[in-house]
């Protein structure tokens, strides 16, 4: 009977401490996600005001073109994987084209280090 009462607090505290968590994490909109991603960027690249004017304006775009086509219903998960995919790779050949060379450099650093965490990660899932 303790055993069995050790397991029912254990399990309620778990179910607890787990919806918690997920309550935490906040559901962002398009709009917030690309003020956040001009924010980054800005840091990180030391843009200047015009050049923050016209990325915020390219993420704001790429938000809204994204979610229209994850709520598009006519197409497949992987066609929509396809659209989002090509989206990007055209903001990011637009954005390069607003950045100084070495603004440039810097983005391609940040990519390397973005895909070297995403092959880490990759790597430990496997194992």
């Amino acid at each position: 009977m303790k055993n069995l009462k050790l397991i029912a607090l254990t399990a309620i505290l778990s179910s607890s401490s787990l919806l918690s968590l997920s309550q935490e994490k906040e559901i962002k909109t398009p709009e917030q996600r690309a003020e956040k991603r001009t924010e980054i960027l800005t840091k990180k690249l030391d843009l200047t005001t015009e050049q923050q004017t016209k990325v915020a304006e390219l993420n704001q775009n790429t938000a809204k073109e994204v979610e229209a086509i994850k709520s598009n219903n006519s197409l497949s998960k992987e066609e929509k994987k396809n659209a989002i995919k090509q989206l990007r790779e055209s903001k990011r050949t637009e954005l390069r084209s607003m950045l100084t060379s070495e603004q440039q450099q810097k983005m391609d650093k940040m990519k390397e280090k973005r895909d070297q965490k995403r092959e880490n990660h990759k790597n430990r899932k496997e194992k």
